[in-house]
């Protein structure tokens, strides 16, 4: 049978790990796949847990066969190279590759690039992180993967500008594709507020895995200030998020305990609540809807691309943030309050002003909303499928090559 079909392959991580990338590439895979018949993907699973088997017995992560057709487990070299092999016998057309340091196995991922050498099909890789100052052996695994890659996909031009600067690599392949957004509508904190049991609140939230570089504590030490100035808001601030696994294996509960401590100090306890477990895309989403001002004090300032931003961007939120590179994006021309210093005066300062002005929030709500309406993830899936076309080679398919989708759109 003769069809014009495009067949991806995503080698990334994917639910239900609990990622922000597998999160990212579900939300890819699905607008591609619902909007586009044309289209058939599967995907290729980074399984980082130590325990399991990449091939031949159950993980204790249980993929969808319906759509993951293999499985790497991240620390077994050998695992990438078999992938490699097995998409090769396939009738994947283009890959594409998750990127983070952390998700693959060897000294800075280094054995993707076993993987990138084994296959023989067009590669383009997205690159979550471009860092500022990297080490030489970070330096090199990039050099490599850009090598290899037909194309890089950034989420924004600053992602150019430090390949270029900290890489000494050219622009010519690469290609900005920002990070998608949920396309929901512009609507009022009542309904989800009342479904999360937080009527007559006034929200301030913060999201995302929680680890000491989110800077939770400076919101924390802010919020005295901010309720003495607002007594009558009856403030409530969510922190939104399970620890991150890698801090749980590492330190335990350490910094979530450090603020719950800074909480007892400052007589908090009516006013913060955690979230503290990984939420579905739905249910979060429903807490973006729920918050009032979004904040994002992240510590580090070379983050290109931020899931938490991207999603409360597509919420219609009024964000304050850090000057990180993804916020200074997303949130210029008056999207958001974009911060000098990080410090908890500034943050309770910051947070007062909106507070004190719902015309001046609304409008920065309206601004962000409609922002967000050009990169949600149905725009985004259109520019990366005009990409992967670029490589594809029409070719015979055959019906058996590719996991049959049945209920995607329950997965949304």
């Amino acid at each position: 049978m003769q069809r014009n079909r495009l067949g991806l392959t995503f080698v990334s991580t994917f639910p239900p790990r609990e990622c922000g990338i597998a999160t990212f590439t579900q939300d890819l895979l699905f607008n591609l796949i619902n909007e586009n018949p044309d289209i058939k993907a599967n995907v290729c699973a980074i399984d980082g847990n130590k325990d399991s088997s990449a091939y031949g017995c159950l993980s204790p992560l249980i993929y969808p066969k319906s759509r993951v057709a293999y499985v790497i487990k991240d620390t077994d070299q050998i695992s990438f190279v078999e992938a490699a092999h097995k998409i090769n016998e396939s009738r994947t057309d283009v890959i594409n590759i998750q990127h983070e340091y952390g998700l693959y196995g060897g000294s800075w991922g280094r054995y993707i690039l076993d993987f990138m050498e084994a296959v023989e099909k067009p590669i383009v890789t997205t690159l979550h992180t471009v860092l500022p100052a990297p080490p030489e052996e970070a330096k090199a695994v990039t050099r490599e993967i850009y090598r290899l890659s037909e194309n890089i996909v950034v989420p924004g031009h600053a992602g150019i500008d430090l390949m270029k600067k900290a890489f000494g690599l050219g622009p010519a392949k690469v290609e900005v594709i920002p990070h998608g957004v949920p396309d929901v509508p512009f609507i009022s904190t009542d309904r989800p507020k009342k479904k999360l049991g937080l009527s007559r609140r006034f929200v301030i939230a913060s999201f995302g895995l929680l680890h000491p570089a989110k800077g939770i504590e400076y919101v924390l030490d802010a919020l005295p200030q901010v309720i003495a100035d607002n007594p009558e808001s009856n403030i409530l601030y969510l922190v939104v998020g399970e620890t991150h696994p890698n801090i749980v294996k590492n330190e335990g509960e350490r910094y979530r305990d450090s603020l719950k401590e800074i909480i007892r100090n400052l007589d908090l306890e009516r006013n913060v609540r955690f979230v503290d477990r990984y939420l579905t895309n739905r249910n979060l989403i429903l807490h973006f809807l729920a918050t009032d001002i979004c904040v994002l004090p992240y510590l580090a300032r070379d983050q290109i691309s931020s899931g938490v931003l991207s999603q409360a961007v597509g919420c219609g939120k009024a964000i304050i943030a850090t000057p990180y590179l993804h916020a200074l994006d997303a949130l210029a021309d008056e999207r958001g309050v974009i911060l000098k210093s990080g410090e908890s005066p500034e943050i309770a300062e910051a947070i007062t002003t909106l507070m004190q002005n719902p015309r001046l929030r609304r409008e920065m709500e309206m601004r962000t909303y409609m922002y967000g309406r050009s990169i949600t993830w149905k725009e985004v899936a259109k520019r990366y499928k005009e990409l992967f076309n670029t490589h594809y080679v029409r070719r015979e398919y055959h019906k058996t090559d590719f996991p049959t989708y049945k209920s995607d759109a329950d997965a949304l």
